[in-house]
């Protein structure tokens, strides 16, 4: 696999403690985003277990026809720093950090690095991989999916996840340092593509486009 397209789910109506579900917006900004991918050789979406990632994922998957799956790789969680680590952080983003709710906060980024090892990494193109990825998805399985290997016909990942996840995940494609991912600003249903390069790297070559939503 050979392309990931990162999506952010489409606007919710609600709280996020009470796991929203789309608003009549959020519909629409999902319904733009299956007419954008129906021309891309998409071969599965994954998307996080909430509600708003779920509803957006099936709606594009209906349009596409492709499978969809649901995956605790893509949970909706916040970076933090650990005791040690809090100078990675200017001073100016710490009161924004403590403010982040327990059940989101992922010291110093290890879930989601993780998750992020997971899905790209090329034993999960080879198919040796499905006891790890049991355990980071709760039963889902990545081996089939994965985007390590390069070369083949052209193939798509979708991943509708959140606005953290996507910028935790640019990060780690380009190697950034810690706080990066609190400057990039990733709208809903926002389409953010990384291509798969030798040795294992990705480019980013499209950020936080929603060029699809603009008479939504």
């Amino acid at each position: 696999m050979d392309r990931i397209l990162l999506v952010r789910h489409a606007r919710a109506d609600g709280h996020d403690e009470s796991d929203p579900g789309l608003g009549e917006l959020g519909l629409r900004q999902a319904e733009a985003l299956a007419e954008q991918l129906a021309g891309e050789d998409v071969v599965a979406i994954l998307n996080s277990p909430r509600l708003r990632a779920r509803q957006t994922a099936e709606l594009v998957a209906q349009r596409i026809g492709c499978s969809v799956r649901t995956t605790h790789l893509l949970e909706d969680r916040t970076p933090v720093p650990s005791a040690r680590r809090w100078d990675d952080y200017p001073p100016h983003r710490w009161e924004r950090l403590r403010e982040v709710p327990a059940e989101e906060r992922d010291e110093d980024g290890v879930a989601l690095s993780a998750a992020w090892s997971r899905i790209t990494a090329p034993d999960a193109a080879d198919g040796d991989a499905d006891g790890a990825a049991d355990d980071l998805t709760g039963g889902g399985h990545v081996a089939d999916i994965g985007t390590g290997a390069v070369g083949g016909s052209a193939s798509t990942l979708v991943l509708v996840t959140h606005v953290f996840v996507v910028g935790w995940f640019v990060c780690r494609a380009l190697s950034a340092p810690p706080a990066a991912w609190m400057l990039l600003p990733v709208d809903n249903a926002s389409i953010t593509e990384l291509q798969a390069r030798p040795k294992g790297e990705h480019a980013v070559v499209r950020f936080n486009d929603g060029g699809h939503l603009s008479e939504r």
